[in-house]
């Protein structure tokens, strides 16, 4: 009986996992629904505020490429060596924040060094553009992609680009040669990461 009422507490587990990544999927698809419709206006307007780092972001291009490269794999994978990567630059939860306000102005902490600059975003294509101000770092200006998915923020960008800031932020790191090595035959694959509204 005993093990009866534990498997069936581990079933009831896992159909609570398995719905709140429904939920967070059907959330993701009305937003992508709602910002078709409104040509990118519902993105725009909910990037501004306050969001906090919360994991590596991984956003593949289409459908296709994900049934192409066995997409959840993939990702999981990515997401993995992201962290350690990331970690290693001062990047975690509570020591990386965005804030974006209206007048197309952002800050940004990353691991121990403070940024600001300003930002364009595109609704109907996705694509951000961050001015980054001169300081101790010189992150220059670098394009990547904004997109909601439910309550969170992906901001992915190419991979190349990823791994400019990381290095800038950091020493070299060799987790990042393996991502990047992984990812060379994937164009449509961005990584970046993911936030949650403060």
């Amino acid at each position: 009986m005993k093990r009866i009422t534990i498997i069936a507490a581990l079933i009831l587990a896992a159909t609570s996992v398995q719905a709140q990544s429904l939920t967070d999927a059907l959330k993701g698809i009305a937003t992508a629904a709602a910002d078709k419709v409104t040509g990118g206006a519902v993105t725009a307007a909910a990037i501004v505020g306050d969001w906090e780092y919360s994991g590596p972001g991984v956003k593949l291009a289409s459908d296709d490429t994900l049934a192409e490269i066995g997409g959840a794999a993939l990702a999981g994978t990515i997401e993995n060596k992201l962290a350690t990567a990331y970690a290693m630059a001062g990047i975690k939860a509570g020591a990386c924040r965005f804030s974006f306000d209206k007048e197309n102005n952002f800050t940004a902490t990353m691991g121990k060094h403070s940024l600001s600059g300003t930002y364009e975003f595109d609704g109907t294509t996705h694509a951000i553009t961050l001015r980054f101000a001169k300081g101790k770092l010189n992150l220059g200006t670098m394009t990547g992609y904004a997109y909601i998915s439910g309550s969170n923020l992906d901001l992915v960008f190419p991979v190349d680009k990823l791994v400019k800031m990381v290095t800038t932020l950091g020493a070299k790191i060799s987790s990042l040669a393996t991502v990047t090595a992984l990812l060379e035959k994937y164009d449509s694959v961005m990584v970046g990461f993911e936030f949650s509204k403060q």
